[in-house]
């Protein structure tokens, strides 16, 4: 099976964790999956063990599509405003069913996404965590905790394989301020970098591709690698050499109807995780 794992965000942060016993658990409004190819059965199917998997993190409320099938008793959103919303969208492809799962901070408008290709249905529904887990990966990493502290960073220390984002199976970063970078899509992207007041800084110098921007529809992946800027990195060094954290910047987008609306450039930050597998 042709899978892969995207990360697509429009306005991203860092996925806020409660710690501790007596802090409550985060507030899910769960909204009815967009679907288009697939029966009602099989869509409710997928929502239901969504919904499974996500009240294991905390209270969830599922919206009805219809208002009238709403109860007149207030909603649990209306007592306690939810702090993220989940959306789905399914549709047919010619090589399966795409799949991409959305959940929205309603503090901040940010918004972690997830998704993949499946041959059927059967195949998405068995998938169903691993794509929720997709969506949280990058925000649920640790963070550096009080007592981390950036590292001195040299080139020597930089040098060498990186990987841990989503949507890149490699990094590869060589003397002289020069790198490489895998996409799961097979795309390679050229990078160049510079040591900055003790930040790595790494940006793209290879003419935007669709391929960086899999699996959006291909109008949409047109539309961004043409008006989209350089993504770049802001990367600090921790755990002995061996991890660089920082965000990545890159443009966000606003879709409709599988095409884009409005390009944000700037607009999609994410924080990002580096671990060397080799020097």
């Amino acid at each position: 099976m042709r899978q892969k794992n995207f990360a697509f965000i429009l306005l991203v942060g860092c996925f806020l964790c409660r710690i501790g016993a007596e802090e409550a658990k985060p507030f899910f409004k769960f909204n009815p999956f967009l679907a288009d190819g697939i029966s009602a059965e099989e869509t409710h199917l997928i929502e239901s063990l969504m919904q499974s998997y996500v009240s294991e993190m905390g209270e969830v409320t599922y919206y009805p599509q219809y208002p009238e099938q709403e109860s007149a008793a207030p909603l649990p959103a209306e007592i306690h405003p939810p702090d993220y919303t989940i959306s789905g969208h399914i549709r047919q492809e010619n090589d399966g069913h795409f799949f991409l799962l959305e959940i929205t901070n309603t503090k901040t408008g940010e918004v972690y996404s997830a998704g993949s290709v499946y041959k059927t249905t059967g195949e998405l529904a068995l998938k169903a965590r691993s794509i929720l887990e997709t969506a949280f990966s990058d925000s649920m990493e640790p963070e550096a905790s009080p007592a981390e502290r950036p590292e001195w960073i040299s080139e020597n220390q930089i040098i060498g394989t990186w990987k841990g984002e989503t949507g890149i199976e490699i990094i590869h970063l060589r003397r002289g301020g020069r790198g490489v970078a895998i996409f799961s899509s097979g795309a390679q992207m050229v990078l160049s970098y510079l040591i900055e007041n003790n930040t790595l800084k790494v940006w793209q110098i290879s003419p935007n591709s669709e391929r960086f921007y899999y699996p959006l529809p291909q109008e949409a992946a047109r539309q961004l690698a043409e008006g989209a800027e350089p993504m770049l990195w802001e990367l600090s060094l921790f755990n002995g050499g061996t991890v660089l954290g920082g965000v990545k910047l890159a443009t966000g987008v606003r879709m409709a109807n599988n095409t884009v609306t409005e390009l944000l450039p700037g607009g999609d930050v994410r924080k990002v995780r580096w671990t060397k597998t080799s020097h």
